[in-house]
């Protein structure tokens, strides 16, 4: 049992981590594409920063030659939108909100060099 446990962990060289910002509304068509590629994710629910929305964060184990199409998938199947926010009016004698438009979406990326990897 030992020795098919090594063998697995031997096919399965991951020595980069990608980590992707995507909109909820993104993330089942990027993992479900992924998941073709014979890639696993471990999605993270998060929140960003400026806007407050909710988002999914996922982290990608892979081998370098396996990169490229991952930058690619995830560049496919992640759009900016345009979303409005209720801003002030300057200079009114009352707070009149005023509809802005903010583009928010696609995806925010980093990616590591992965030095150990362990399954156990």
């Amino acid at each position: 049992m030992a020795e098919g446990n090594a063998n697995q962990r031997s096919t399965r060289r991951i020595n980069r981590l990608i980590a992707v910002v995507v909109q909820v509304q993104d993330a089942s068509k990027v993992v479900g594409a992924l998941r073709k590629l014979g890639l696993v994710t471990t999605e993270l629910p998060s929140i960003g920063a400026f806007l407050t929305r909710h988002n999914t964060t996922l982290l990608i184990g892979l081998n370098e030659s396996q990169e490229e199409a991952v930058v690619e998938t995830i560049h496919a199947k992640c759009r900016q939108r345009i979303e409005y926010v209720s801003t002030p009016l300057e200079g009114a004698p009352l707070p009149l909100p005023v509809a802005t438009p903010v583009t928010v979406g696609g995806a925010t990326m980093f990616a590591f060099e992965v030095e150990r990897y362990e399954e156990f």
